[in-house]
Formats: C-alpha cells, structure tokens, sequence
C-alpha cells in the first residue's frame, strides 16, 4: 500500500515531534509513504477555519481517502491490517488519510471520504493523532511482512 497523510499543521513540532519523526522513516522503509502537511485554517470563526483546511486537505488527496474521525469504524491492528490487504486486493493502492486540526474536521470532508476509521474512544490532539497512525501503520506493514515488530 502507498500512504499519503495529510494533516493540519506542522508535524515537527511540540511533543509529539519525536515520536513522528521516529516512526515515518520507518513506516516509509516497509511502504511508501508522504506526509503532506497543510497549513491551518485562520481567523476566529472555527467552521471557517475547518472548511479552509478541508479544502487544503482535499486537494492533497490522492486514490481513496480516509477521514480520522471519532464516529470512524474501530480496527485491531491486525484486522487493520487485513482491511489494508483486502484494499490492495480490490485493487486500491493508494491510500490518503485525512487528519484534522485543533477545531477537527470539517464534516462535510468526513461525509466525502470514502471510510473513516477511529483511533481511540478518547480526543486525541492532533499531533497524538498523527504519531499513533504512523506507529500503527508502521504495525499493519510490519505484520503484513511477517516482521516480528507487531506482536498481535
């Protein structure tokens, strides 16, 4: 599979920074693999700044999309990774994963992905987002080729 991430803001930054630093080389080792960071909406109203960096988002989107969204459908790791399987079986062989900023995502984005997937019950702060999709991808890859690293 061929990811492209596309998230709101800058992906170095704060605490987080390290860990998405540590996992997208190595994801990007087992499957190709952009980050494609937009910038963040401006400007006091929330819904403005949501439906700027949907369209930032979308115009980054290549194959089919996947929104992070809390109402998005909950996965193992290793069903994550049949899931991915069965995409590249049906011939998908790109996916670009949409993360939201600090005000989420626009739902209209949400509504024209083509899935969207949850990665916890709890909020996570979008850079949290970010590092934990890299580390599991990383794992789907992983268990995919049969590496030791996932454990499931």
């Amino acid at each position: 599979m061929r990811y492209r991430v596309a998230c709101v803001g800058r992906p170095d930054g704060g605490v987080f920074g390290p860990a998405v630093a540590a996992y997208l080389p190595r994801l990007a080792g087992v499957a190709p693999t952009e980050l494609w960071p937009v910038k963040g909406g401006r400007g006091r109203d929330p819904i403005a700044r949501r439906r700027s960096e949907a369209a930032a988002l979308r115009g980054v989107a290549v194959g089919r999309t996947v929104a992070l969204d809390e109402r998005g459908a909950a996965f193992t790791t290793e069903a994550l990774a049949r899931h991915v399987a069965e995409l590249e079986l049906r011939g998908e062989g790109r996916l670009t994963l949409w993360i939201g900023g600090a005000d989420g995502l626009d739902p209209e984005l949400v509504g024209a992905a083509d899935e969207r997937w949850r990665l916890s019950d709890l909020t996570l702060a979008h850079e949290l987002a970010l590092a934990m999709l890299l580390e599991q991808l990383y794992r789907v890859e992983s268990w995919r080729a049969g590496h030791p690293y996932h454990r499931v």
